[in-house]
């Protein structure tokens, strides 16, 4: 049996500013973007090791964060319903206004070419231009994509392939859509709730984390090809999911600490065990070159640079 590899922590820093969310690294990989309990947005630099600038706040909690391409602007969403535009240069808040949800926002993106961006709450999934943050469907398109309510994770696809994966009905329904026409193309009924999806960078590879589970879909513009393939089947309660910049591991965050599995072999590859205090929506996020990880305290409080070493 192969050898496990290691998972070193290189820093951790605790922001005083409650529970840590969805971290995500700018798209050159220099700087995180932390969401916090407080609505403040840390960023953290890598070169340096410190926190280096303080967006915000928001009224309300931050749930999710996204980077534009050229790491100028970060784009929030909050449980105070609204989204927010920061320009990181000046650190001041955009005038922009997006109406139209009416419970927390749980995900923002931009997708990799910056085509185009999706927020999502629990009620409603919208899609907007990239470059302008104007609508990027119509009122027809948008109430097609919105058939369904409860949802509870969206994703956009990379490779400019222009997919969205949803999870709807409260975890039971993982939906595919075409993110240029807002076209649902498939749909599978889930056994177990969905709490978290994560696409490759490298193909077009959705992971979705159900229960005890994490399945890959291979997905086209015409649906999901074939049946799942399972990664596991022993992994409580999966809360987080990301993959690696080249798409060949993935790192899981469960009831049981942070787990890597090599993607093409099914292989558990590293694990750090712990008892993982963190609520559901703390989230776990690969840097884009470099086999390291952020992820959030067992308490959810402070957030660590983790590095695993011997499978890159």
């Amino acid at each position: 049996m192969p050898a496990m590899s290691a998972i070193t922590q290189l820093h951790q820093i605790d922001l005083h500013s409650g529970y840590i969310t969805k971290p995500r690294w700018s798209p050159d990989g220099c700087f995180l973007a932390i969401p916090t309990q407080s609505g403040s947005i840390p960023i953290f630099d890598l070169d340096t090791g410190e926190v280096v600038q303080t967006l915000g706040p928001h009224s309300g909690e931050v749930t999710a964060v996204g980077w534009d391409r050229k790491a100028e602007f970060i784009m929030t969403g909050s449980l105070d319903q609204s989204i927010g535009l920061w320009e990181l240069k000046s650190g001041r808040r955009a005038p922009f206004i997006l109406s139209g949800h009416r419970e927390a926002v749980h995900s923002v993106e931009w997708t990799d070419e910056e085509a185009f961006a999706m927020t999502c709450s629990s009620d409603r999934v919208r899609a907007l231009d990239g470059c302008c943050l104007l609508p990027g469907w119509t009122e027809e398109m948008e109430e097609a994509a919105n058939k369904y309510t409860g949802f509870t994770a969206a994703s956009c696809s990379c490779r400019t392939t222009f997919l969205l994966g949803m999870v709807a009905e409260n975890g039971a329904l993982l939906l595919l859509a075409n993110l240029v026409t807002g076209d649902l193309v498939d749909s599978v009924r889930m056994e177990e709730p969905v709490r978290s999806l994560a696409w490759s960078p490298a193909e077009q590879l959705l992971a979705v984390a159900t229960g005890r589970s994490i399945l890959l879909f291979h997905a086209t513009h015409e649906g999901f090809e074939g049946p799942a393939r399972e990664l596991t089947r022993d992994a409580p309660h999966v809360h987080a999911l990301a993959f690696s910049g080249d798409g060949t591991l993935l790192a899981s965050h469960d009831a049981q600490g942070l787990k890597i599995w090599d993607v093409e072999d099914a292989r558990l590859i590293a694990a750090l065990h712990e008892n993982v205090k963190t609520r559901p929506t703390s989230g776990i996020a690969f840097h884009p070159t470099r086999p390291l990880l952020a992820a959030a305290t067992p308490d959810g409080n402070a957030f660590r640079i983790l590095e695993v070493e011997g499978e890159t």
